[in-house]
């Protein structure tokens, strides 16, 4: 029989059967795929997932050997079910070690590391997948510090560095006898950010330990880290104080300054040498404005440059203030008294 596929009919129902197939065939494979996955089907989905940077627990007795050649980290990847995966990731309850080093003994040797705690449901690769290592005697020494530092490099002219205060003055070291044989300075060194330092340094600072080359050992420091004082002192000298009057005076008053009972006339001075040497006198400024009765001012001391310190830092100072009018009465009369006399 022939179709007239001129006939509008006939070509859509043609084309209403080819839907229909395709629609049926469509959902016949998603519902294959989806039991295929399906757990409750008894299939599950496997699945695989890499984690970086886990550290490595080293099986060995560390106060009779000490190892090294091995990483810090390492990386591991994981392939099993997905649902024992997740619970695995989420609960992080494995760790990857070295075999139990031990029963090996002084010497040079390979060996895979291990991943412990994992479900017997996963498998795992590690990388690095072999290590090797080397283990020798562990040797422990107390070493003293000692303190590197140039004040000629970093303190102001004039100032000096007294001896440096450590709060550990000696630190143990511990590490592979042919290494702790190679120790030729244990040391820290004091390198202040600032330039022309006048003020006494306190710095935490690293422990270092040095071959003869002074490249570093790898050995164990305890502390690894010590604070370190150093006293920075200037140079002094004491010279006599002077009182000049500055501001402006009233007009129907005059002046006269002088030290306060009991305050000191001399000033000692720290600073740099070139210029107390320089230095005979010391100038306090005294500000007389709108005084008009006498009275008592503690004067600060201001530093001027290089100069860092000063004792005293202020003083106090008797402002005397006499009457311009009431000295010319006095005169006049001392005169009519004369002339009384006379």
């Amino acid at each position: 029989m022939k179709l007239n596929l001129d006939n509008p009919w006939i070509t859509k129902l043609v084309a209403l059967i080819f839907a229909v197939t395709l629609f049926s065939f469509v959902a016949l494979e998603n519902q294959s795929r989806i039991r295929s996955t399906s757990p409750t089907d008894g299939a599950s989905i496997t699945s695989s997932e890499v984690i970086t940077n886990l550290p490595i627990d080293i099986n060995i007795d560390r106060d009779l050997y000490f190892v090294s050649g091995i990483p810090e980290t390492a990386t591991i990847r994981l392939e099993g079910p997905q649902a024992v995966l997740t619970q695995t990731l989420a609960t992080q309850s494995f760790n990857i070690e070295t075999p139990d080093l031990n029963q090996m003994g002084p010497g040079r040797h390979t060996v895979q590391l291990e991943a412990e705690g994992l479900s017997g449901q996963l498998n795992y690769s590690i990388m690095p997948a072999e290590l090797t290592l080397e283990i020798e005697e562990k040797v422990i020494e107390e070493h003293d510090v000692r303190v590197e530092f140039n004040e000629n490099a970093h303190l102001a002219d004039g100032y000096t560095a007294d001896d440096p205060v450590l709060s550990d003055e000696t630190v143990t070291i511990s590490g592979a006898a042919s290494t702790m044989e190679q120790i030729s300075d244990v040391m820290v060194v004091v390198m202040p950010e600032e330039s022309d330092v006048t003020d006494d340094i306190d710095m935490l600072l690293n422990v270092l330990v040095l071959d003869e080359t002074g490249d570093p050992l790898n050995v164990n420091i305890s502390p690894q880290q010590i604070e370190v004082t150093i006293p920075v002192q200037g140079t002094e000298r004491t010279v006599p104080m002077n009182l000049e009057e500055i501001g402006t005076p009233h007009e129907d008053y005059e002046y006269a300054l002088e030290f306060a009972q009991g305050e000191p006339e001399q000033i000692t001075v720290i600073g740099e040498s070139g210029i107390l040497e320089e230095m005979n006198d010391f100038s306090v400024e005294v500000d007389v404005s709108g005084i008009t009765e006498s009275t008592i001012r503690t004067i600060p001391i201001p530093l001027p440059d290089g100069i860092s310190d000063s004792n005293p830092r202020d003083v106090d100072v008797l402002i005397r203030v006499t009457p311009v009018e009431q000295e010319a009465e006095d005169d006049d009369e001392t005169e009519e008294d004369e002339d009384d006399t006379v």
